[in-house]
């Protein structure tokens, strides 16, 4: 074999081990890719099935409604026979909303044809409402031209809370602007209406808390009349965390977050918790903390729903309302003996709900068994270490949500939190300082009688190595030189850009190496006829 040879055989090895490698590569991009399409299916299915078990039992409870009214009417209760019939024509509009989901929508969604479903539910009257309103497909609920509110602009309705309340998207008038002291955006406006079947105890436990959050800034305006009750916020429109966090970890996979994101997760939760610490300074109990109730919009988080919020300070007995997943055992035990709010510590149960919601970034499920839930995926111990303590039992977790947050600006202020053991942590460093106390407060006292002892000064705590930007200090104090830490969150403005990873660039290198291989084996070929001639 000559040099001609050799070197054809050298580019044939490499060619053919390219073909291997980018013909792996491209397997892999269409296993991800079917993956990706599988769960389309999964979810458009789990859709049709919600839609379907809907539509069946609003039609069951619209029929069931039918005999109730007429029992009433016999009864000469022409009231509550009317408020029957009102309830069975409601559930009978859900019912045909239902199945306009199940036979339209779900399945434009399934074949990828959003377009077309948005253009048709531009065009289609919502004739069971009476006016010339259109389907919400993102919500599956009218968008109500009903509804008028004096300086504002119903522009669409959004889907119904727990609370049976109508939320509408409006926008103020340049008068109603000033009134309310905003310059741009919209609002939202949650509305109790009689005639629409809300109950005088719904609106009086929304109601009870309307002054704390109006000082709060959380309650723009409210307004009440003889069948109607309704109040403004401002209008937040941006993902939920759950979807937000859910959308990070498909994209990371088994592997967890990396260290940007994880970052950029916890950070989030800081902006809850300093929420939450301004809620309880206010005298208020959020009463719902979840991912769902936590709108991220510019890389920042704000909670919303003021539906179950109480104030720490109410005479009334607890409720064990709130969403299940992130509701703290210690609130349903404290409901089943009869304690009333002002009784018990009530922002620990939000300190609760705020551990739960960092265990649900930080592994994309919500903690099944409370503070003995596992982690499964990578993730830092000083993180992990701070939603235990929150979930801890009630008299063992943070005392208070400002202690929380110290915690967790410690643990991100480097911007590597696996760098921060639980033990650099300030909570952890206070309770040192405290039993360093206590033992120093016992050591004077058995020393007393012998030599008076003056106490010692304390040095200063050493600067944080970990940090890599300069302290920050803002003056409390100009005449008495007090100062405060201000610490310096690091978080990026969106999410970061995920790599792509397409089937292109693997099947173009497998071209090509197959290319080359055909090319070699036809020199091959040509060089083996020359030299049998």
């Amino acid at each position: 074999m000559n040099g001609a040879g050799w070197t054809l055989t050298i580019l044939g090895v490499i060619a053919a081990s390219a073909a291997l490698i980018a013909a792996g590569l491209a397997v892999g991009r269409l296993g991800i890719l079917g993956g990706i399409f599988g769960a389309h299916l999964a979810r458009c299915f789990k859709q049709i099935g919600r839609e379907f078990v809907h539509f069946i039992g609003a039609m069951a409870v619209a029929l069931l409604l039918l005999p109730i009214a007429l029992a009433r009417m016999v009864l000469l209760k022409p009231a509550a026979a009317r408020e029957a019939l009102q309830s069975s024509g409601r559930e009978l509009r859900n019912a045909f909303i239902a199945l306009y989901a199940l036979l339209v929508v779900q399945p434009l969604r399934l074949l990828g044809l959003r377009a077309v479903l948005s253009y048709i539910e531009s065009r289609l009257p919502a004739a069971m409402t009476g006016t010339d309103a259109t389907l919400d497909h993102q919500n599956g609920s009218p968008r109500s031209a009903r509804a008028e509110f004096v300086g504002y602009t119903v522009l669409r309705e959004l889907q119904r809370g727990g609370s049976g309340a109508r939320l509408y998207v409006c926008e103020p008038d340049a008068r109603t602007r000033i009134k309310i002291g905003i310059a741009d955006g919209y609002v939202v406006i949650k509305s109790f209406d009689f005639d629409d079947g809300t109950r005088l105890a719904e609106i009086l436990r929304e109601s009870r808390s309307l002054d704390a959050a109006r000082k709060l800034g959380l309650v723009l305006d409210h307004d009440s009349s003889e069948r109607r009750f309704h109040y403004v916020m401002r209008y937040y429109e941006g993902l939920d965390l759950g979807k937000f966090t859910r959308r990070l970890h498909e994209t990371a996979g088994a592997d967890g977050l990396d260290r940007e994101r994880l970052v950029m997760v916890t950070a989030l939760v800081r902006d809850l918790v300093a929420t939450l610490r301004d809620w309880h300074a206010a005298g208020l109990w959020h009463k719902d903390v979840k991912p769902e109730n936590v709108i991220v919009l510019d890389g920042r988080a704000t909670l919303i729903d003021l539906g179950l919020v109480t104030p720490l300070a109410s005479q009334m007995t607890l409720t064990t309302h709130g969403t299940e997943y992130f509701r703290d055992p210690e609130l349903v035990r404290e409901a089943l003996r009869g304690a009333r709010v002002s009784e018990v510590d009530a922002a620990r149960f939000d300190i609760y709900g705020a551990g739960a919601v960092l265990h649900f970034v930080l592994e994309g499920t919500f903690p099944a068994h409370g503070v003995l839930s596992g982690f499964r995926k990578p993730s830092p111990e000083s993180l992990r270490w701070i939603a235990r303590r929150a979930m801890a039992d009630f008299q063992r977790r943070y005392g208070s949500a400002e202690e929380m947050l110290r915690d967790l600006d410690s643990a991100i202020a480097g911007g590597d939190p696996s760098a921060v053991r639980p033990a650099d942590l300030p909570s952890m460093a206070q309770q040192r300082a405290d039993d360093a106390q206590i033992e120093h407060i016992a050591a004077i006292s058995a020393a007393a009688e012998a030599a008076p002892l003056s106490p010692p000064i304390s040095p200063p705590p050493p600067p944080d190595s970990r940090t890599n930007e300069r302290l920050r200090i803002r003056v409390t104090d100009w005449w008495r030189g007090t100062y405060e830490m201000v610490s310096v969150r690091p978080l990026p403005a969106a999410i970061p850009a995920q790599q792509k990873r397409g089937i292109g660039p693997p099947l173009a290198v497998l071209v090509a190496a197959l290319f080359a291989l055909a090319v070699i084996a036809v020199i091959w070929a040509w060089l083996g006829a020359s030299i049998a001639t």
